[in-house]
């Protein structure tokens, strides 16, 4: 194990995840498995309980059921085995000494290379290599949680019974917003239903222990304000059009946690087009208000960035592009290097690829470039294409996988991004259905678990973890998949497959009646595991 002054090489990573998975034989993996199986099944069963965390979400502004079908157990927190999420961070582990590999081989070019072309400057370039390569990053990655040896399609019943034990593969990777705001709350509100008392919402540690949930809101809060710690106003989440983000609740969120209850010394949450330079100061204008701002946190992913810059030079306006441009290449703003928009490419989805070329990584499914043979070699045998999901290389998968796609789907696609094809599993069901008024019967054929887990990249904030990433949390997405792996999203006009978490089921928003963009509300929740 290494030292927290020394990142694990990738060996190193790889010995780690190899002494876990030894570590949990198959009876300890069946026996956790059972118990958080049941955990969750006495939790759904306590309909006192399940009321009483919804209301309190509500009464806080933060869910809306959608379907206009009652209460949906995609924001009630579940239990999962301690093993599971043990084999994830250790995979994380060899997922940053990948990153710091390829690093080292190529130098501060693997960056610019990464960046969309002229968005990172040399002298930035070799900023973050540097940084990048001693202090790991933020991180968040998507895992599909299935039973080891169980078919498609087995309700949660048919799970419980079988004795089965739980895994994962993950689906993507990439530094992205960790949700702290909401997740908070969530936990809060799961604290005070009574039943979550003697869980834990975290693997970050003190003294060899998890963090109390006092303890994880210090760390978090002492990460975000680092570098600008006295003067919290002047802190800015750099966003695209944020009040218009279904993420925008979460970042006002943060800023009143950051604030610490002071209005006064809210972080601010403000567009490209509402901060300009003076000379070489940051500063803006917003609400009659005109003060500098001491540090930038971007909440950029690739998507919103490509639309807003198509945007600004359909409106004429370059100016916006180039002090974009210029407060990226500024590295002044950036007192915390992990809040930099380059982490967002550092470690992204294609990371998946190099990641299943490894010995002795079970939680990699297989993944691919498509680049033009393999595209090619879809012309010849489209048949290939029943076994995989394919989605996009950068910004949200839930802005365009598609399951089992035809082939001209994936032509389209392929011509206007890079895109992606991983070997197609299934999800099993961790916890039943608690809404008697659902009747969609894919849904039906079982809630099942997306997990994420999120870390906090290394921060000087954090005394015994200035270098490494902490797991702060995991959290939990419903995640339906069909008995019928034929069946396709109703009424959806590009065909896709039933496969799909509640992101990408926004995608088919008008579809399904919701014409609101944040109608959804809050779709996550906190991972809790028996200590």
């Amino acid at each position: 194990m290494c030292n927290k002054e020394n990142l694990p090489s990738l060996e190193q990573a790889l010995e780690m995840l190899q002494e876990i998975e030894k570590k949990v034989d198959e009876g300890i993996r069946i026996a956790q498995t059972r118990r958080a199986l049941e955990k969750n099944e006495r939790i759904t069963q306590n309909k006192k309980v399940v009321d009483g965390y919804y209301q309190s979400l509500i009464d806080k502004g933060l869910f809306v059921p959608i379907y206009g079908a009652g209460d949906l157990p995609w924001a009630l927190p579940l239990h999962m085995p301690p093993y599971l999420i043990e084999i994830l961070w250790a995979t994380s582990r060899i997922l940053y000494a990948l990153a710091r590999k390829h690093l080292k081989d190529e130098g501060p070019d693997y960056l610019i290379k990464r960046m969309p072309e002229g968005w990172i400057t040399e002298e930035m370039a070799e900023i973050l290599h540097r940084y990048y390569l001693t202090v790991e990053p933020d991180l968040a990655f998507d895992v599909l949680v299935y039973g080891a040896n169980s078919k498609r399609g087995m309700d949660f019943d048919e799970f419980k019974a079988s004795g089965d034990h739980l895994y994962a593969k993950i689906l993507e990777a990439q530094s992205v917003d960790t949700y702290y705001g909401w997740l908070r709350e969530c936990i809060r509100s799961a604290r005070n239903t009574g039943a979550y008392d003697d869980s834990v919402f975290t693997l970050a540690k003190r003294d060899n222990r998890p963090l109390t949930d006092a303890e994880l809101d210090e760390q978090v809060l002492a990460t975000y304000i680092h570098g600008s710690e006295n003067h919290r106003e002047r802190i800015l989440f750099l966003e695209i059009d944020p009040r218009n983000q279904p993420s925008f609740q979460n970042l006002a969120l943060l800023a009143k946690f950051m604030s610490q209850g002071d209005p006064t010394g809210e972080p601010l949450i403000l567009d490209p087009q509402d901060v300009s330079f003076e000379g070489d100061q940051l500063g803006y204008r917003w609400e009659g208000k005109t003060e500098t701002i001491n540090k930038v946190i971007s909440r950029l992913v690739d998507t919103d960035f490509q639309k807003f810059l198509k945007k600004m030079t359909a409106e004429g306006k370059p100016e916006v592009i180039e002090r974009l441009r210029r407060i990226y290449a500024t590295p002044a703003l950036w007192p915390d290097l992990s809040k930099h928009i380059a982490g967002f490419y550092l470690i992204d989805k294609s990371s998946i690829t190099n990641l299943c070329m490894l010995e002795g990584v079970g939680v990699a499914p297989q993944t691919h470039n498509i680049t033009p043979s393999l595209l090619e070699s879809f012309r010849k045998n489209p048949d290939q294409l029943k076994q995989l999901a394919v989605k996009p290389l950068h910004g949200m998968s839930s802005k365009g996988v598609f399951v089992s796609p035809d082939l001209a789907v994936v032509e389209k696609y392929c011509s206007e991004e890079p895109m992606l094809a991983q070997d197609m599993f299934w999800a099993t069901p961790v916890m039943p259905n608690i809404n008697e008024e659902l009747t969609d019967p894919d849904a039906l054929a079982g809630f099942c678990s997306e997990t994420r887990l999120v870390f906090h990249a290394g921060s000087p904030a954090i005394p015994n973890s200035p270098n490494e990433a902490r797991c702060i949390l995991a959290l939990s997405r419903t995640h339906y998949t069909s008995k019928d792996p034929t069946r396709k999203i109703k009424n959806d006009a590009a065909g896709r497959g039933w496969f799909s978490n509640m992101g990408a089921i926004l995608a088919v928003k008008n579809e399904l009646g919701m014409t609101d963009k944040r109608e959804a509300g809050l779709g996550m929740a906190p991972i809790c595991w028996l200590d």
